[in-house]
């Protein structure tokens, strides 16, 4: 399975790892683009399989989902996606519209909420992929992770594992039960907007993908200057 992640200078770095069940499948992860999602394919390389971990909008604006799946269909054309996947963020988790999200975003291959896909890349293998719906950090178990199977690859949450590039504020819940996956290879949040990027448990990639500190840091870069 493949791994990308972006530094902060803006430079990429992708890495192939050959699994049993996936030989060289590159997943490309992002988060929290919150309407600014054309912003983000100016560096983001191609793939085959592109995650978002919640917040394409910003305080859930449905102009901005709906451009935000248009977007969509033109990524997955220009950088070769053959499956997008999608969870909801907290901006998403109550809006007005949330029952309609799978119809809303009719250009990702699976729009996740407490569930899984399989997703097949030819001539690479496949992928299991469990999303979740977005939880507060808990201190008590939550009996929704309890519908993550034994058999997922890819673990997609909103909100960080704690302790794993969290900012100090990722739910030990979450870390608890992404640690005793046997099969999984990546878990990719977002959320945090001050922590961003990649840390190994065993063979474990925790990813946080939230770019928008990034995006700040530069605002307020150009506004000193």
């Amino acid at each position: 399975m493949g791994q990308y992640l972006s530094s902060n200078d803006g430079d990429a770095e992708a890495k192939e790892t050959p699994t049993s069940s996936s030989s060289n499948i590159r997943v490309v992860c992002i988060s929290d683009t919150h309407g600014d999602h054309e912003n983000e394919a100016l560096d983001m390389p191609a793939g085959d399989v592109l995650i978002h971990a919640g917040d394409f909008t910003s305080f859930s604006k449905l102009e901005q989902a709906v451009k935000f799946n248009e977007w969509l269909g033109e990524v997955k054309l220009s950088k070769g996606f053959q499956h997008i996947v999608v969870i909801n963020g907290n901006h998403e988790s109550n809006a007005d519209w949330k029952q309609r999200t799978p119809e809303i975003l009719s250009n990702a291959t699976a729009f996740l909420k407490d569930d899984q896909v399989k997703v097949s890349v030819k001539g690479k293998g496949s992928l299991t992929i469990h999303g979740t719906q977005f939880y507060w950090p808990m201190h008590s178990p939550n009996p929704y992770y309890d519908l993550i199977g034994s058999d997922v690859d890819v673990l997609v949450c909103h909100g960080p594992c704690k302790g794993l590039v969290d900012g100090g504020s990722g739910c030990k819940m979450l870390r608890k039960k992404a640690l005793e996956l046997p099969k999984l290879q990546l878990c990719v949040s977002g959320h945090i907007h001050g922590a961003y990027g990649v840390v190994k448990e065993g063979k474990k990639n925790i990813c946080q993908r939230s770019k928008l500190r990034q995006r700040e840091e530069d605002h307020e870069a150009s506004n000193r200057s």
